[in-house]
């Protein structure tokens, strides 16, 4: 397109509006009605959001419920600093025994847990 050509709207494909829910109020009565009193959601929009609320609250309710059962038997987590090298071997003996680093870990934790008497 060169900078003497211009669109025109009708060249532009738009969906129609959508029709709104026709007032129960008059157009003359409308603006009085405005100012006096605050514009409500129709009933049945008011229903579906409460309905929708009791669902999320049940849902967040459940998953709670859910993840307190999981941690029951779960582990406790502990942070360890390696140093580069350290972290290096870990990373290799894990791969090379087909392991997690956790679970190698956890096992070395355990062994001198043992030879200690703890």
């Amino acid at each position: 397109m060169s900078g003497k050509e211009s669109l025109s709207l009708d060249e532009f494909a738009t969906a129609p509006r959508r029709q709104r829910q026709a007032a129960s109020l008059t157009a003359d009565h409308a603006g009085d009605a405005s100012l006096a009193t605050p514009q409500s959601a129709p009933a049945s929009v008011a229903i579906e959001d409460r309905g929708k609320g009791a669902a999320s609250t049940e849902a967040s309710k459940a998953l709670r419920q859910m993840k307190r059962e999981r941690m029951k038997g779960s582990s406790h987590l502990v942070n360890v600093n390696l140093d580069r090298d350290m972290k290096r071997r870990l990373k290799l003996a894990s791969f090379n025994m087909e392991t997690s680093m956790q679970a190698l870990m956890e096992k070395a934790i355990r062994q001198y847990l043992d030879a200690n008497g703890f």
